[in-house]
């Protein structure tokens, strides 16, 4: 698409709907990583109803979407992204329940949701305490940790397609696994409806701070990062084979690799975007040299372009 009628496009929509559109802004701190360059517009829809609209114009005029949520699990470009950026905080931010069920709209931070549950007394999600990011974050990538996953606990999952059309997705059909929800990838998701069992208060704060307590002891909190980078190999884990291929400490610019967990690349040293993508290739080719294992992404590149993406996605020569 040619910039110029990228511009004009951004321009009529912030025209249109002045108080919700924000032009030219760093998406940087608005990322776990901290790093990145800018998006021409971010759209803060007040509404479904306006977020509706504005998917559909943008699928009308073939504009680039992203959606944004809590900014953990992605890292973008250094140059950013020419496309409408749209954040879910203000339309998609409903939390309540049905008696031991919750519904959580996409733009609930997932720490919400958990406190919200412990709360109103409802078990099953204390495992997600510490998890980054957004209810639609964690959906689209089936987060989870120590004994589960989201997915585990989804009944219904409201969305939109891309031209703005309402669908509702049963959690049996969202193609829920490891890391990742196969079904859900073209959609935009508004919301879900999960469900839960009874608990009480003092055991499910008990369950959340040890969870949380277990995350500090593991994993390096005190840097910017994405969580976790790679997937977990098939009968292996990505940070014992890290560490194994003498790759904990190495770096690349500010970008280094956890010592703690060799599963975080972190921004100890204002990293850029591109020494955190340096760095991952490094790791990558020891690992895969060592044990001809070829780690797999986690993390979303978000603005690289497709041969970028086609170099960490698979060996090359």
């Amino acid at each position: 698409m040619k910039k110029d009628r990228l511009q004009e496009f951004i321009e009529d929509l912030s025209h249109l709907f002045p108080e919700q559109v924000e032009l030219d802004v760093p998406l940087a701190p608005l990322t776990t990583y901290q790093v990145g360059g800018p998006t021409k517009a971010l759209v803060y829809p007040k509404s479904r109803e306006v977020l509706q609209q504005v998917l559909k114009r943008c699928h009308q005029e073939n504009i680039p979407i992203f959606i944004l949520g809590g900014g953990s699990n992605i890292l973008v470009h250094d140059d950013g992204l020419d496309a409408v950026v749209i954040s879910l905080q203000k339309c998609c931010a409903e939390l309540f329940r049905r008696d031991q069920q919750v519904y959580a709209g996409a733009g609930v931070m997932v720490s919400e949701l958990v406190e919200y549950c412990e709360a109103n007394d409802l078990a099953g999600l204390e495992f997600m305490s510490g998890i980054p990011g957004t209810v639609g974050g964690a959906l689209r990538m089936n987060a989870g940790a120590f004994v589960g996953e989201i997915g585990d606990r989804v009944i219904t999952i409201e969305a939109l397609l891309t031209d703005g059309e309402f669908v509702k997705i049963p959690g049996l059909q969202a193609g829920f696994g490891y890391r990742r929800a196969d079904h859900l990838t073209d959609k935009i998701l508004l919301g879900c409806w999960l469900r839960l069992f009874p608990g009480t208060r003092s055991e499910l704060e008990s369950a959340r701070l040890d969870y949380l307590k277990r995350r500090s002891a593991k994993q390096p909190l005190e840097y910017g990062s994405c969580g976790s980078v790679f997937k977990r190999p098939p009968g292996n884990y990505a940070g014992t084979l890290i560490e194994k291929a003498g790759c904990k400490g190495l770096s690349v610019g500010g970008a280094m690799v956890s010592p703690k967990h060799a599963n975080f690349i972190i921004n100890y040293n204002h990293a850029t975007a591109r020494d955190i993508y340096q760095l991952i290739q490094k790791v990558q080719r020891e690992v895969y040299k060592k044990f001809g294992t070829w780690l797999e992404l986690e993390v979303k590149l978000i603005g690289f372009s497709d041969d970028e993406k086609e170099k960490v996605a698979q060996p090359r020569e």
